[in-house]
């Protein structure tokens, strides 16, 4: 299975190969669901908003179904037509089924936690400060992971220049 079309299904695919200009981010945030109670990590902080949802898109494809309660949350802070997009293209490109779409459009009902895991918990810090999934920041850098995650991108766009 082709896990790099997740890239292409984030609502802020364009965002990230734009220049990030004033108005680039005037875009972005119309895509906001401002009546959604964490849409603060999709407006303020939309590098981690995309590290999670690639990430955990990749979770749920590969079967993790404990993901899907994390997945809702972040399509919460996204408006109704970008979350229907969102969906349709997973559903086009074959990586959820059906049954996992219906689920994922029920952003309104979360379900019961799922027990905490340690392990998630730590492989999802070390995507967002490493950012392995290329994000260009182009904007001022506010946190300390999108410090480490831009560098880390930017040395790895160095070596693989010289290899």
């Amino acid at each position: 299975m082709d896990l790099s079309k997740i890239k292409k299904i984030s609502p802020l695919y364009s965002y990230w190969r734009s220049n990030q200009t004033d108005e680039d981010e005037k875009s972005r945030l119309l895509l906001a669901n401002m009546n959604s109670k964490a849409v603060y990590l999709f407006e303020k902080e939309p590098y981690k908003w995309e590290n999670l949802f690639q990430s955990i898109a990749r979770k749920i494809v590969n079967g993790d179904l404990d993901s899907i309660r994390g997945m809702k949350v972040l399509l919460s802070t996204i408006t109704i037509s970008q979350r229907t997009k969102v969906l349709e293209f997973f559903l086009q490109e074959g990586l959820l089924k059906e049954e996992i779409i219906e689920e994922l459009s029920e952003v309104d009902s979360l379900g019961p936690p799922t027990k905490s895991n340690p392990v998630r918990f730590l492989s999802i810090l070390f995507t967002i400060f490493t950012n392995p999934y290329g994000i260009v920041i182009r904007r001022k850098k506010n946190h300390s992971y999108e410090l480490t995650g831009s560098l880390i991108y930017s040395l790895r766009q160095k070596i693989s220049s010289f290899i």
